[in-house]
């Protein structure tokens, strides 16, 4: 049985570019909370945006808002899950009382707080959760994939948000762990062709792997041959992408901005070429309603994550914050 004072072994980002991995309490959780003994959790380009004290966070705080588990408590008021089950995470808590969450923006929410930002989050053995925000997962789904749900969750917002249909011509900029989903949601969704453009060859090896077309980024000849898309998408969030987006994307075109820029970071595009070309240029931020798609998909089997996900422990965490290992993917497996 679990102990009141029982510590964890936690991922704590304690200030911009200060961690440390820290003993927390284990949680006490209220009538309507419940207390998830968590599986896995995956590593964001917003928890590095954390980190790097670019994306605002209620320091100090156990980062991680991409996870996994199962029940370990439930709230005296909890009859949605039992101990024992398991389940993905929403971390995004909404007020629900909002002019967003009234008008049908809910992802929108003006005084919504997310796990692993302003709340401690799965990147320890055990985390507090509204029930709200429980999602309950069948019992052959992987926890370690269901970690996963999130930003899978994401990426189809985004994909709705795009409209894509069936024979759309669509760019990706960006080859990392979105920028491969997104390539794989939007390929489901009917497109003729998808092309992920990206410097680094071991990430376009994979996208071939998985069947798509791919541009090295340095190679200005392969980049020029690139217009008229449909449809461009910005996973990358870096250099001149966006503009690119702008270069590439036919009249009357769509892009989507999906890559999580820095608070404050600047970009230099043309408007005048949005203007004349009568451009659809749209936000994509977290997402409202997705969650359950999402968790069909990964346990279909439609998604290929094999390649771009690499599993690690809690204390492999620091070396992907400090540069020392690159990986598309990490997901920490708790024992």
């Amino acid at each position: 049985m679990l102990k009141g004072k029982m510590d964890l072994n936690s991922f704590v980002v304690k200030a911009p570019q200060n961690i440390a991995i820290e003993n927390i309490p284990l949680p006490e959780i209220g009538d309507r909370d419940v207390l998830v003994r968590v599986a896995a959790c995956g590593i964001c380009g917003t928890d590095r945006h954390i980190y790097h004290g670019h994306y605002p966070a209620n320091y100090p705080v156990v980062i991680g808002h991409e996870f996994s588990g199962r029940v370990e408590r439930a709230g005296r008021e909890v009859r949605e899950v039992t101990p024992g089950d398991k389940v993905s995470i929403d971390p995004n808590i909404l007020c629900g009382t909002c002019s967003s969450c009234r008008e049908g923006h809910p992802n929108l929410c003006r005084n919504m707080v997310a796990l692993g930002v302003d709340l401690n989050g799965g990147l320890s053995p055990y985390c507090r959760v509204p029930v709200s925000q429980i999602y309950k997962l069948p019992p052959e789904a992987d926890l370690a994939d269901a970690s996963l749900v999130e930003p899978l969750s994401c990426v189809l917002h985004g994909v709705d948000l795009l409209g894509v249909k069936a024979g759309t011509r669509v760019v990706i900029f960006g080859g990392g762990f979105i920028g491969q989903l997104m390539a794989q949601i939007i390929r489901l969704q009917g497109a003729a062709r998808v092309v992920l453009v990206d410097p680094n060859e071991d990430k376009r090896a994979i996208a071939r792997s998985l069947g798509f077309d791919t541009i090295n980024s340095r190679d200005l000849r392969q980049l020029e041959s690139l217009a008229e898309f449909d449809a461009s998408v910005d996973c990358a969030g870096a250099g001149k992408v966006l503009q690119q987006c702008i270069e590439i994307t036919r009249p009357g075109g769509k892009i989507l901005m999906f890559a999580a820029y820095g608070q404050g970071q600047e970009v230099a595009v043309t408007p005048y070429d949005i203007f004349r070309k009568q451009l659809q240029l749209i936000g994509s931020f977290t997402y409202p309603d997705t969650q359950s798609r999402a968790i069909r998909l990964l346990t279909s089997g439609k998604i290929v994550l094999d390649p771009l996900v690499t599993r690690i422990r809690l204390d492999e965490v620091v070396s992907l914050f400090t540069g020392e290992r690159k990986l598309i993917k990490g997901v920490v497996v708790f024992p």
